[in-house]
């Protein structure tokens, strides 16, 4: 498993998605942060206060893009290349391929959060007095991103397994991951009681995307996290081993 999640670790420093993905993620925040101001919410300048929530607010709607871009070719461009039948020959069990790309695919995305650091240490000293900013909130932010993130990226890896064309796998996640992100609270909004909207809206990432961004990290939002991750990652493995019947 560590020489497939090194394989593709290294992929992404040699596919032009891969770094595309990279710049695309940092120039957008970056612009719209400290440069673009559309409104008083999403700039930096604009807002008058020292918060990373610019950056946290457009994150989860850039990820609901470049994230299936990044998963796309996972397993689409192994099932068309024919090389997933060679991967078979390895001992390489099913969980362990799909655990070593999910794994590499979360290390990239991980890696794609690091250059935002300088952002906080701009705002940390741009802050009256210094170091005003709560970094409670921006730490259960940053969790809140990875944890979004390996959601979408488990989506992506699944949307990936069930289909050989890249393109089919990026449009699929994409909408698989719009529901799951905004689709639960869409349902909510319909006519449901305050009771009911709120328990649907549990089954919707965005709730608990927000639940963590406020800094209190529930277990009920790791364990939700959790769950997705493990029962879409689930889904492609049950996936794969169905081509052996």
């Amino acid at each position: 498993m560590l020489a497939l999640f090194k394989k593709e670790f290294r992929y992404f420093f040699t596919s032009l998605i891969g770094v595309m993905v990279l710049i695309t993620f940092l120039l957008i925040n970056g612009l719209f942060m400290w440069l673009i101001a559309i409104n008083d919410y999403l700039n930096i300048f604009q807002a008058g206060y020292a918060s990373l929530e610019p950056l946290f607010t457009l994150g989860p709607w850039m990820y609901l893009i470049l994230i299936p871009a990044l998963t796309m070719r996972t397993f689409s461009e192994e099932q068309s290349s024919g090389t997933l039948e060679l991967l078979a020959t390895k001992p390489l069990s099913d969980r362990a391929l799909v655990l070593g790309k999910y794994l590499a695919s979360l290390a990239i995305l991980i890696l794609t959060l690091f250059p935002t650091l300088c952002y906080f240490a701009s705002v940390y000293y741009l802050a009256m007095p210094v170091g005003n900013i709560d970094i409670g909130a921006t730490v259960g932010s940053y969790l809140g991103l990875v944890l979004l993130g390996g959601a979408f990226i488990s989506i992506g890896i699944f949307s990936s397994a069930i289909s050989k064309n890249q393109i089919v796998a990026l449009l699929l996640s994409i909408l698989l991951c719009i529901f799951f992100y905004l689709g639960w609270e869409w349902i909510a909004s319909f006519g449901a009681t305050n009771s009911i909207g709120y328990v649907i809206r549990q089954f919707g990432i965005q709730e608990h995307y927000y639940s963590i961004s406020r800094g209190l990290v529930d277990s009920r939002d790791l364990i939700y996290f959790g769950t997705i991750i493990l029962f879409f990652n689930g889904l492609s493995k049950f996936k794969l081993s169905a081509r052996k019947w």
